[in-house]
């Protein structure tokens, strides 16, 4: 929204300089003609001169604006005054124009009564129109339900985008009190370093940072090529690219051995990571290792241990007994899901893991806890209890969606909707229901479509 503002600011400017040096180009035969015939009064025209410092410290402003959609009040005040000069300049040297072809004489003639109160009323109609046009954008915008978080979707929220920084996850790291070394995503280093408390003397953090987004200012270029080299999985994913093959199950297996190494030796035990890295290599190899555990996540975070090192392993006791701190009740109960899924013996386990998914579904409907919900139906005793779930969310859904849509955290009930109404479509088609099969194919387009509105209609 900020940046399309700036944007039709900058375009526009670059029509009235354009327009400026063509009226230039129009009216100078006229000023060289009245300057060769008489010398210069005080009160006839002159032609322009321009402040080449001004306009250039008012294009690099707007430009800045654009490109790193920061300095935006100051772009707006530096462009604004500069196109009031070129239009007031445009027009004197028009009427100077007409005047000297019709009377002979180089001089602005004064504004007629009835073209001071047309360009007023015509301003005003201007600022009224576009001050509403821009006024329901914002309320569209930065009042309205917002669709991406039930719950960090203040203005200021919205208009920095800092709903997705890891603020749960900085709590759960805090009132845990971890300590030592991590491995981050580097953009939100500068974040969780202010979401820990500081030691008063030294004023360092007590899970320190491996990067953060002073990258390239802070860091040495070899810190950076370490965490880089980490990050993106090392030679296993180089050397798959080199080929142009798809990394199969095995090697993300090797890429999570050698991403192992490289942290144990740097002491690092805690990995945090955002959604936006989910699916990449460095995550998927984690995953399939043993040795680190997930112990937090929730629909934009997730947080493993090293379970060998001493830290990792007392603290994943504390996790699987019940006894860590979670931020809320919502991703207790997602991790209680998980570990249940993955360490659970007998169908009574699994059973109550199940309950547990749903309960995080219940108090956040969204993506995470219903991909857990869907992972329960691999045991055939439970294939029909998250069929009936699917079904009730799914003719929920859709009976209450007018109802939703005025809700903060529409987009994530869609998402919901989509993965229930994916399995509800696979079920049908194994059970040869051609018809069943079809109207959920039907309504997974049909939700498909209404996502991307709701998220082109976020900014």
């Amino acid at each position: 929204q900020r940046q399309m503002c700036i944007r039709d600011r900058y375009i526009i400017a670059w029509l009235v300089l354009v327009v400026w040096v063509v009226v230039l180009l129009l009216t100078s035969r006229s000023v060289s003609l009245h300057s060769k015939r008489r010398a210069k009064n005080s009160d006839e025209y002159q032609r322009p001169k321009i402040d080449m410092a001004l306009m250039i410290i008012a294009a690099l402003t707007v430009y800045m604006a654009i490109r790193s959609r920061r300095f935006i009040p100051i772009a707006a005040i530096a462009a604004c005054p500069i196109l009031a000069a070129f239009i007031d300049q445009m027009a004197r040297t028009f009427s100077a124009a007409r005047n000297f072809h019709q009377k002979n004489s180089l001089t602005v003639s004064p504004m007629s009564r009835a073209a001071q109160v047309f360009i007023t009323i015509a301003g005003a109609a201007a600022v009224l129109s576009f001050g509403t046009w821009w006024s329901l954008k914002f309320k569209r915008i930065y009042l309205d339900p917002w669709p991406t978080d039930p719950k960090l979707n203040s203005v200021f929220m919205r208009m920095t985008a800092s709903d997705a920084k890891p603020f749960y996850a900085c709590r759960f790291i805090r009132e845990n009190n971890l300590k030592g070394k991590m491995f981050n995503y580097w953009t939100e280093g500068g974040f969780i370093a202010f979401g820990q408390q500081p030691d008063p003397n030294t004023g360092k953090t007590p899970l320190q940072l491996f990067m953060d987004g002073r990258a390239q200012a802070a860091y040495d270029r070899k810190a950076y090529e370490v965490w880089s080299e980490i990050m993106f999985g090392g030679p296993y994913v180089q050397s798959a690219r080199l080929r142009g093959h798809k990394l199969t199950s095995d090697d993300y297996a090797k890429i999570g051995n050698w991403i192992s190494e490289r942290l144990k030796k740097r002491k690092v035990w805690v990995i945090l990571m955002p959604a936006n890295q989910f699916n990449t290599a460095f995550v998927k190899g984690i995953e399939r290792t043993k040795e680190w555990q997930l112990v937090f996540l929730n629909n934009k975070q997730k947080l493993y241990v090293d379970t060998t090192s001493p830290q990792g392993k007392e603290f994943f006791n504390k996790v699987l007994y019940g006894k860590a701190v979670y931020p809320d009740a919502f991703s207790e109960n997602l991790i209680m899901a998980h570990n249940i899924l993955l360490f659970g013996k007998g169908i009574d386990a699994k059973k109550q893991g199940f309950d547990f998914a749903v309960k995080a579904f219940e108090l956040n409907p969204s993506q995470t806890p219903i991909q857990k919900i869907l992972l329960f139906a691999r045991f055939d005793e439970l294939k029909p209890q998250v069929e009936t779930f699917c079904k009730d969310y799914f003719n929920r859904f859709l009976a209450t969606k007018a109802d939703l849509a005025k809700l903060d955290g529409y987009h994530h009930r869609i998402v919901a909707a989509m993965l229930a109404c994916d399995h509800l479509r696979k079920t049908a088609q194994r059970q040869k229901n051609k018809e069943l099969a079809q109207f959920y194919v039907k309504k997974q387009r049909q939700l498909r479509a209404e996502r991307s509105k709701v998220l082109k209609s976020r900014w």
